[in-house]
């Protein structure tokens, strides 16, 4: 089975991929899962000490799909 991550939109139900990869196994998305999170938290941490803005994270939800 091989399975991607994505976003989806809370407002429009919309997917969006977020790396390209495909992975192998649950647990292998599921460990690449947790560092794209972590990424993106860091991310907008970093963007909003900086003074700047970033979508809001709870506008998102992350999924794992089986393709």
């Amino acid at each position: 089975m091989a399975y991607k991550i994505f976003t989806k939109n809370k407002f429009d139900g919309s997917l969006e991929e977020i790396d390209g990869e495909i992975y192998h196994s649950q647990e292998e998305a599921e460990e690449a899962f947790d560092e794209v999170i972590n990424n993106f938290m860091t991310g907008a941490e970093v963007l909003e000490l900086s003074g700047r803005s970033c979508d809001d994270p709870s506008n998102y939800e992350y999924v794992i799909k089986k393709i």
